[in-house]
């Protein structure tokens, strides 16, 4: 039997065994070279006198507000510009532009709410604004029963009332002496002058600022002209002070009963 000398390594060079190893893997289909660190085939060798750029400044940090920094910034000047000859001369224009005239309020339109009841009421209800649950109308939302109630030891039926706003839309921290500045006083003098009421409830004591009236007068009953006609005007706490504070309630139900008798 014949028998094959054993291999010796030593008949190969160290080139002829590379080759063979890479013949060997190029068989296998491996045809690339792998390392864990990345390198750089594009980067072009620097020179010795180069010098480095300077790297980009940084942007400089956003100054975020918060919302109440928002809320409490104060412009120069009134953002509102009303034009009291642009104001209605019938009540049902002038609910027609409360709800669309750009100059009355900023926002969007379909945030206003209208007021609603008849003219020549026997009480006229001005509130600062809608409440933010009144979609369907003033006080038509979570505090339409208070004021259902108070109306009914007022003896005075819903029908027999005229729901108005000072603002035709809900505002953050409204300003009123800015807001009486961009005219939205004679805004509310026109509107009451058109409603013709017998009395008029103001449901916010702040709003007495659109009428000029001083807040140590807030206790006493009060006559605002309006378009040459006097109206009686009786300020009172805002209708969500009233709900939640008995002791208001009490003296204001005894401002009303001096008021009314």
């Amino acid at each position: 039997m014949m028998h094959a000398d054993p291999l010796n390594t030593r008949d190969f060079t160290a080139l002829e065994s590379l080759e063979g190893a890479l013949d060997w893997w190029r068989e296998a289909g491996v045809d690339a070279d792998f390392a864990d660190e990345a390198s750089g085939w594009l980067v072009e060798p620097e020179s010795e006198n180069a010098v480095a750029a300077p790297p980009p400044p940084a942007p400089p940090p956003i100054q975020r507000k918060t919302a109440l920094e928002r809320a409490l910034e104060q412009p120069g000047a009134p953002s509102l510009a009303i034009d009291p000859a642009a104001l209605p001369a019938t009540l049902e224009k002038f609910r027609e532009w409360w709800m669309t005239d750009t100059a009355l309020a900023e926002g969007a339109l379909d945030r206003r709410v209208p007021p609603r009841g008849v003219a020549g009421a026997r009480l006229m209800i001005v509130l600062p604004q809608p409440f933010d649950d009144d979609g369907d109308g003033l006080l038509t939302g979570g505090a339409a029963p208070f004021c259902a109630a108070m109306l009914r030891a007022m003896g005075i039926a819903e029908h027999e009332v005229y729901f108005a706003s000072a603002l035709p839309a809900p505002m953050a921290m409204p300003e009123w002496d800015r807001l009486a500045a961009a005219g939205l006083g004679q805004v509310l003098r026109h509107h009451i002058a058109l409603a013709a009421p017998q009395r008029v409830l103001l449901c916010g004591r702040a709003q007495l600022a659109l009428f000029g009236i001083a807040p140590e007068q807030a206790r006493e009953p009060l006559s605002v002209d309006c378009n040459g006609s006097p109206h009686a005007l009786l300020a009172a706490p805002d209708l969500r002070n009233l709900a939640r504070s008995a002791a208001r309630r009490e003296n204001f139900w005894n401002r009303w009963l001096d008021w009314t008798r």
